[in-house]
């Protein structure tokens, strides 16, 4: 009894050794769990937009390889997920050139062991000490000479890195009109600067540009048209007004301008409209040229009355000016007939010249009309014996505005 008492004792004294020795390597195991330090950063700061990259030194912490760190950097133009590594015996963040390169705030996170150890944010600043372009915009690039209308420039610094600059930074924007010069100084606002330029009360054409220190930006011009036209007269230009059916009238408008002078822009399209003793219509256009407007139209072969006026369609019009015309004949020869061949003429004109070929002539024979003209001053219609036979006959002859009456015996 004695002995195994003893074993049992001496088994009991073992396993309480055996279950001190674990215990205390799993506290120690857990104090080295415990004593791992989280990473951090040094203070990163606002930095300069850089096509070269930057480096974020790794400051305090264990050992890299005993746990899992990475950096996560989100902007406007990206998100990446960066590693550290080892440069120069120290241990850092490489931000690739691609991210520098463009400007604006980063928000940044520092993950260890899947917990964040470390956020913030830094801006990365546009490089204002060495500039780039100055791209410009100028609209609409046609304005009115009114009070009311304007054009815009707008200006749009940027750094080498295609960065805009800051807000508040001063741009210069400049425009010329003939021999004025204007020069106005901006702030940058979100990226950009802009400017109204009221348009000029006379036509020409309007020059901007823009500059910041040693950077210029390119030319950019807008026209300036006339306003809408005003009320002008017209004049009419014949060297006669005999209604012969071959003298080429006129009629010519003042020079149309706008309410400030200006001299209305080449082509403007004149409708004149023009009216006749018998209520019949008809127009003729025409475009300006230095601001007049001309149309021309063929003398009536019968005496007539002309009203004429014109108008800028839906914006201007002219006075309206009467032309009368009277006819180149006093009376109608009496109609001859030789062969069954019907003359009328010779017709003489105001001078006692023949009349120019082409004048229409009508003969009314009965209940039948028959048309025809001029050649050589004469009309001739040839009567057929099956359509007139042996006879005598009413005949009434119009020409030119006139009309006679007479008798003609057919053998």
């Amino acid at each position: 009894m004695i002995k195994r008492s003893t074993y049992i004792s001496s088994f009991a004294i073992v396993a309480l050794s055996l279950l001190t020795v674990f215990c205390s390597c799993a506290d120690k195991a857990a104090v080295k769990t415990v004593q791992h330090t989280a990473i951090t950063l040094e203070d990163i700061g606002d930095q300069t937009v850089t096509d070269k990259g930057l480096f974020i030194p790794i400051i305090t912490g264990s050992a890299l390889d005993e746990q899992t760190v990475y950096l996560i950097l989100s902007s406007t133009y990206a998100t990446i997920v960066l590693e550290p590594e080892i440069l120069d015996n120290r241990a850092q963040f490489y931000i690739p050139p691609s991210f520098t390169k463009r400007s604006g705030v980063v928000n940044y996170s520092l993950y260890s062991n899947e917990n964040i150890s470390q956020e913030g944010e830094f801006t990365l600043l546009p490089d204002t000490n060495h500039l780039g372009t100055i791209e410009t915009y100028l609209g609409p690039r046609s304005i009115v000479a009114n009070v009311r209308d304007y054009t815009m420039l707008v200006s749009i610094p940027t750094d080498t890195l295609d960065n805009t600059l800051p807000d508040n930074t001063q741009v210069a924007l400049k425009s010329q009109f003939k021999s004025a010069v204007t020069t106005t100084t901006h702030p940058i606002t979100s990226g950009f600067v802009w400017k109204r330029i009221s348009s000029p009360l006379r036509t020409g054409r309007v020059s901007t540009g823009s500059t910041l220190e040693d950077i210029s930006s390119k030319e950019l011009v807008a026209d300036v048209f006339p306003d809408v036209a005003q009320d002008f007269r017209i004049t009419v230009i014949s060297n006669h007004n005999y209604a012969d059916g071959n003298e080429i009238i006129s009629f010519q408008s003042t020079q149309i301008r706008d309410e400030h002078g200006n001299v209305m822009t080449d082509g403007t399209l004149v409708t004149f409209y023009m009216t006749d003793a018998t209520g019949a219509h008809w127009q003729n256009k025409a475009s300006t040229v230095n601001g007049y407007a001309f149309a021309k139209a063929l003398h009536p072969q019968s005496p007539t009355t002309w009203n004429v006026r014109a108008a800028v369609t839906g914006i201007a019009q002219s006075n309206t000016i009467t032309q009368q015309f009277k006819s180149i004949i006093t009376s109608i020869p009496t109609p001859t007939i030789t062969e069954r061949n019907l003359t009328i003429g010779p017709l003489t004109s105001y001078l006692g010249q023949l009349v120019q070929n082409g004048i229409d002539v009508s003969v009314t024979i009965g209940n039948e009309t028959r048309n025809g003209q001029t050649k050589n001053g004469e009309a001739t219609f040839y009567l057929k014996e099956e359509d007139y036979p042996t006879g005598t006959y009413d005949v009434v002859v119009r020409c030119l505005g006139l009309e006679s009456n007479t008798q003609i015996s057919i053998d």
